[in-house]
């Protein structure tokens, strides 16, 4: 018996079981009807039996890791040297001017802004630039501020304040993992010894660096004790020059000296760089019917398709599992057929074209190129 089987079992114990169960011990010459004497007195063993099989069946599930929720997953990955992934900040750019546009120089680090709107995001001031641009942190952890640009207003006073806004997201921020990751990567972390600096080892290193999101390894890239890594942020997309310098400076922090500084090995020389983004068109003919709105129809593929290309991204970094090594990734026209089909409203539509093109994509990931997959245009003719 397998302990979902067991745990099957008593979930299935449950107060109609226990009632038959006891009323069958019960001779047939007593009355044993609802609201007999009988029936009202085993009725409450048989609720508080039923219940304690509830937990019974709690307390397997929990047991396990494959089927181990919340709190009692944590436990597990802590006995497996390890915690879930917390919440991370947003990082962002701002300009800071006065009325005649130029940059005021009284801002501090610590000072506070909030953003524009019904529920405010606000940030601290935690770094000021040469050209007196400053990055600021969002207070709360969680990706909502990262698709917050415009206009910030001061919370700490500052009466040479005109105008604030933030430019740039620095570094998106990640939601805390959620239990199906953490199972998967606890589940996973048999199959690779982090040790040496092998692939598993330079995966370990940037999943602790919380601005990273993603992480492709490509090791003898450039020769002997040569390491590429190359890396998304928390929206998986490509890092900017900001990450790429922090996850440098904490691998690697001396080019070509190989001196150990960083957490690479002391022979290991690490290349951190973003992969190139590949942008996909996509064209179609559908036929909408009647009862549904065409403009609306057209969003809801284009946001479908969205989330697909998503999807796409969120498997990048995985190893190929027909070789064991290296990385592949397929774009389907079928899929994306799929996907447009799975819209109500869609009545038919034609296998759609890639980049111009009627075949499939296949994208590169060698020594010189890793490609990202990113939505383009999509046209849909009626």
């Amino acid at each position: 018996m397998t302990p979902d089987e067991l745990a099957a079992e008593f979930e299935e114990h449950d107060v109609d079981y226990y009632m038959e169960e006891m009323l069958d011990a019960v001779p047939d010459n007593i009355d044993k009807r609802e609201g007999s004497v009988i029936y009202d007195a085993i009725a409450p063993a048989a609720l508080v039996m039923a219940q304690e099989n509830q937990r019974m069946a709690m307390i397997i599930k929990e047991t396990y890791v494959r089927t181990a929720e919340g709190e009692f997953l944590d436990y597990r990955a802590q006995e497996r040297g390890t915690n879930r992934y917390p919440a991370t900040q947003t990082e962002v750019k701002a300009k800071i001017t006065d009325s005649d546009g130029n940059a005021i120089n009284n801002v501090e680090i610590g000072d506070q802004f909030a953003s524009v709107g019904e529920t405010p995001i606000f940030y601290t001031v935690t770094q000021i630039y040469d050209d007196l641009t400053v990055a600021m942190t969002a207070d709360d952890p969680g990706t909502t501020p990262n698709g917050y640009l415009g206009q910030i207003l001061p919370v700490t006073p500052n009466d040479e304040l005109s105008w604030a806004e933030i430019t740039e997201i620095i570094a998106p921020a990640r939601d805390e993992e959620t239990d199906d990751h953490l199972r998967a990567r606890l589940l996973g972390s048999d199959d690779w010894i982090a040790y040496g600096g092998n692939v598993a080892d330079y995966l370990a290193m940037t999943s602790k660096i919380t601005e990273v999101g993603a992480t492709q390894v490509y090791p003898v890239w450039n020769g002997a004790g040569t390491v590429k890594l190359v890396i998304l942020n928390n929206d998986l997309m490509p890092a900017n020059q900001d990450l790429i310098t922090k996850v440098k400076s904490l691998i690697d922090p001396t080019d070509g000296e190989v001196q150990g500084y960083g957490l690479a090995p002391i022979d290991h020389q690490v290349t951190i760089t973003a992969p190139t983004a590949f942008t996909v068109d996509i064209a179609t003919n559908i036929q909408i019917d009647s009862q549904h709105s065409v403009d609306v129809v057209k969003q809801q593929i284009n946001d479908q398709l969205s989330e697909y290309f998503k999807n796409l991204r969120a498997s990048w970094n995985l190893i190929d599992p027909k070789t064991g090594r290296g990385y592949a990734m397929m774009i389907y026209r079928s899929k994306i057929l799929s996907q447009i089909m799975q819209i109500e409203g869609v009545m038919n539509a034609t296998i759609p074209s890639l980049n111009c093109a009627d075949s499939d994509i296949k994208l590169v990931f060698d020594n010189d190129t890793s490609q990202l997959p990113i939505l383009g245009t999509v046209t849909l003719n009626e």
